[in-house]
């Protein structure tokens, strides 16, 4: 769990709130959500936090742990985010989502274009 904090230590934390603005500005909007107590979340944080390096972008990161947090089951829901990690684009208020662990750093640089 030491090495999640790790990974994600360069992004910005944030909140489903904060995003959801984002979103309805229209802006660029990279999102990681996760939880470090999630293996497939550890197994997805070095590959998301390599293609943060290689773009030289900007991303958010919502930490997915307070399972008693409304605004984020909300926003999982809207956006059908049913597992972690979830990784969100946003563009133009186009929004696109994953979930899957599995894909390699190409495919995720590939997804966020």
């Amino acid at each position: 769990m030491e090495q999640f904090a790790k990974d994600v230590s360069q992004f910005v934390e944030t909140t489903a709130e904060k995003v959801e603005a984002l979103i309805g500005e229209g802006k660029e909007v990279v999102l990681f959500v996760g939880r470090p107590t999630c293996p497939y979340c550890r197994r997805f944080a070095p590959k998301i936090n390599e293609v943060r390096e290689a773009l030289g972008k900007e991303m958010y990161f919502i930490n997915s742990e307070d399972r008693a947090n409304e605004a984020l089951a909300a926003f999982r829901a809207k956006y059908n985010m049913p597992t972690v990690p979830g990784l969100l684009v946003a563009r133009g208020g186009e929004v696109r989502v994953v979930c899957d662990s599995s894909q390699s750093v190409e495919q995720i640089k590939a997804f966020i274009g």
